[in-house]
């Protein structure tokens, strides 16, 4: 037995739990500022041309960089990127972006990035811009957690395993409803819970059907639209965008069957989410920068019938109103 060999062959695991999604990013016990910043550290270092630093520890000075990237340019160079990581819940002010513009000469910095979980207010947006500094924001931090996902996938389908590992998601105790007709809650847990399994699924079609890599069987937006619609016959799911003839008959029915026993959605949830994804298209933004599950359920529940109605929704803006707020008044008022 060669031990060795052995040994060199496993998948060297990363010493960290990543998280599933954005919400448990904020609000589980296990991150925290700092675990934030090791998670951007193994992102980035997942492009094996960038060499990554972390600056500082845990409870000590960074000089106003968190994170440091020397990307290689193909004309040759580097560039070199200070990155200042805010675990935030409200707005970042000015004061870490004077930190970070006073880090570029310090370390040599060619670029400056903000990388933020919610917000700059309008004075630190304005300095940044001044300052030419990239501003990442909570949706940016989304995107990366599911380039991770992907890449968790694409290991598992080449080696069938992964250095990468989750945290898993806490399971929320239902309460029986005491109130009968009262509208059902959608429970974000199960639904988590439902989109894990559907990645699953993908990598085993991936697997079976010998689709390299996995989001050829199809994408991550695909994957919501599926997760929206639940489609229940192959005929529905002529409708879902990535999913052609080809895909259908080899595979088509193992997705109605893994549909088959979800439970059925409230007429007015359903007719809501179909319309984010016609607003998502037509206006060419994110489903998630429409509205997400959670502002889907206030909207339930406060029946708004007005534009100002609307703006009360938490995480309903003002450039939201602009883009679609007429149409989802007008449709709303139809539905009530």
């Amino acid at each position: 037995m060669n031990i060795i060999a052995n040994l060199l062959n496993q998948t060297e695991k990363i010493d960290f739990l990543f998280p599933q999604n954005f919400e448990q990013l904020m609000n589980d016990s296990y991150f925290d500022y700092d675990k934030f910043e090791w998670f951007l550290y193994y992102v980035f270092k997942f492009d094996k041309n960038v060499d990554v630093r972390k600056i500082g520890s845990k409870g000590k000075g960074d000089g106003g960089a968190d994170l440091i990237l020397s990307v290689p340019q193909p004309e040759g160079g580097r560039l070199r990127i200070g990155i200042q990581a805010k675990y935030w819940k409200n707005r970042v002010g000015t004061a870490p972006i004077n930190q970070l513009a006073s880090a570029k000469a310090r370390h040599d910095l060619t670029h400056l990035w903000i990388i933020t979980t919610s917000d700059l207010t309008t004075d630190a947006k304005e300095i940044a811009e001044s300052l030419d500094i990239k501003i990442l924001r909570k949706d940016d931090v989304i995107n990366l957690i599911e380039q991770v996902k992907q890449k968790h996938e694409e290991e598992i389908v080449k080696t069938g395993e992964s250095s990468i590992e989750f945290l898993p998601l806490k399971k929320s105790k239902e309460k029986p409803s005491q109130e009968k007709g009262k509208q059902k809650k959608v429970d974000s847990s199960s639904q988590d819970d439902l989109r894990e399994e559907l990645r699953k699924l993908r990598i085993n079609i991936s697997k079976k059907n010998k689709l390299f890599p996995v989001y050829h069987v199809f994408n991550n937006e695909t994957l919501d639209i599926l997760l929206e619609q639940k489609p229940s016959s192959l005929k529905e799911l002529e409708n879902i965008p990535g999913i052609g003839p080809v895909k259908i008959k080899l595979f088509g029915q193992d997705l109605i069957d893994f549909f088959k026993n979800t439970d059925s959605e409230d007429p007015l949830e359903k007719i809501l989410k179909e319309e984010r994804i016609k607003i998502s298209k037509y206006n060419r933004i994110t489903i998630d920068n429409v509205y997400n599950d959670e502002m889907l359920l206030n909207i339930i529940k406060q029946k708004p019938k007005t534009k100002e109605e609307l703006l009360a929704i938490p995480g309903f803006d003002d450039k939201r109103l602009e883009i679609f707020g007429d149409y989802l008044i007008s449709l709303l008022n139809r539905l009530y």
